[in-house]
């Protein structure tokens, strides 16, 4: 007996596991989606790339240090005559060079070019951070609003159950009169045609339910096939302000702090380009080596070796006033990127004022079809009990099942639409992610 009770406990414990594990919950369904999603992770490359670019070296701040050698054999038919009477003729001379050195090359002053190539290095090391960053923020609220579709459609699809139910208690007791003789055979086949139809339209239903679910394994990056269970339930925040939404949208809306690194960087190709007719100073120095024997020549041996240094000055007097004209081009760049900035701006203030417009009639809207729900709920219990006494129509039947479905989807879509509106809310108010 106790065995046997053991055995009925780890069932129940599994099946309430198994049940367990194929709920996805939305925290879930976000960590799956920003750890797999193809887009993040590619966005996450970019930034890693721009993150090595930043660099001292790669602005041209450190010094370049080469070391070369170099080794010649030649044979060579030498004939020599000189002022001094010196005569050398070899048919087979034979000559070997080797040298070796180590330079190093190093920019002093380039009109602070380099200095200005390392600031612009890192506003593209944060223009890579953030590309990254919206990239996360986009992907969430996709999941979000796919998470929320799939709640959406299994309501309404609990909704369409409810009213196939609905037909085929009518359908029964359409069958009943008829079989009885109180009821005529075009009502029997009529509450059957409406029965059908109703199962039609849930299997249409079942098959959008399906195709959510696929969108979200999609987004999540695993297999489009894989089987789960949502919460259904679509929670809302209700205390969204308008003014604090626009606040934070000016501080912390990730496009628009693009925007302003975008320009920040115009504006640094614009000094760079004033930098580049500054004079070029460099230093020289190394220590190089070389080792030369020869039979085509009077000094049959050669050997020097030691240190070396020198200065080097760099200016362009003319160059068909190129630098001139870039020079120029990166100011009006320069001033483009602040026209794009007061541009996104104005965007931004308008989207957000209609998105709040549409976020305060969505709750209007979910408060009346709340109270239209139990209307037509109550509407409906007394319509069924009417229509088993006869004192209404399978017509009248059909109207007020079909304002219960109405009501239903209406109810639904509110909800949702309420918070895919909260969810734009937040994404451009940079609130989606913290």
């Amino acid at each position: 007996m106790k065995k046997i009770c053991f055995i009925v406990f780890l069932f129940i414990q599994y099946g309430l596991t198994a049940f367990c594990q194929s709920i996805l919950t939305l925290d879930v369904a976000i960590e799956i989606g920003l750890a797999n999603n193809y887009g993040i992770n590619l966005a996450k490359n970019t930034r890693q790339v721009a993150e090595n670019n930043f660099s001292p070296g790669n602005a041209g701040m450190l010094p370049r240090i080469d070391v070369n050698a170099a080794y010649a054999h030649s044979l060579s038919n030498a004939k020599v005559d000189v002022i001094s009477g010196g005569k050398l003729n070899n048919s087979s001379a034979n000559s070997d060079l080797f040298t070796a050195g180590v330079n190093l090359n190093w920019t002093l002053f380039d009109g602070l070019k380099m200095f200005i190539s390392y600031d612009k290095l890192k506003r593209l090391e944060e223009i890579g951070d953030l590309g990254s960053k919206i990239a996360i923020e986009n992907t969430l609220a996709k999941i979000m609003a796919s998470y929320y579709d799939i709640v959406r459609q299994e309501k309404v699809t609990t909704i369409i159950r409810e009213q196939v139910g609905i037909s085929r208690f009518r359908l029964d007791l359409a069958k009943l009169k008829y079989e009885t003789g109180s009821g005529s055979l075009l009502e029997f086949l009529k509450a059957k045609v409406e029965l059908n139809a109703d199962i039609a339209g849930l299997s249409s239903q079942e098959t959008v339910f399906s195709n959510s679910l696929a969108t979200l394994n999609e987004l999540m990056a695993r297999d489009v096939k894989t089987t789960f269970e949502v919460r259904d339930t679509i929670l809302l925040h209700y205390q969204l302000n308008y003014d604090s939404l626009r606040v934070s949208m000016k501080d912390y809306n990730r496009n628009l702090l693009l925007y302003n690194r975008n320009r920040e960087v115009s504006r640094l190709n614009m000094k760079s380009a004033r930098a580049s007719q500054w004079p070029v100073l460099g230093l020289t120095t190394g220590f190089n080596y070389l080792h030369s024997e020869t039979e085509a020549n009077f000094i049959n041996y050669n050997r020097n070796y030691g240190p070396v240094i020198g200065v080097t000055a760099t200016l362009n007097i003319f160059d068909g006033l190129n630098l001139q004209r870039d020079y120029q081009n990166a100011k009006i760049s320069y001033a483009s990127s602040e026209l794009e900035v007061k541009q996104l701006e104005n965007k931004l203030d308008a989207y957000l004022l209609k998105i709040y417009n549409d976020y305060i009639n969505q709750l209007e809207l979910i408060t009346f079809e709340r109270e239209n729900m139990v209307l037509a709920q109550k509407n409906m219990d007394i319509a069924k009990e009417s229509f088993k006494v006869g004192s209404i129509s399978s017509l009248q039947l059909r109207e007020i099942q079909k304002n219960l479905l109405d009501a239903g989807t209406r109810l639904v879509a509110a909800e949702f639409n309420t918070k895919l509106t909260e969810t734009a809310l937040l994404l451009i108010s940079g609130k989606l992610v913290h």
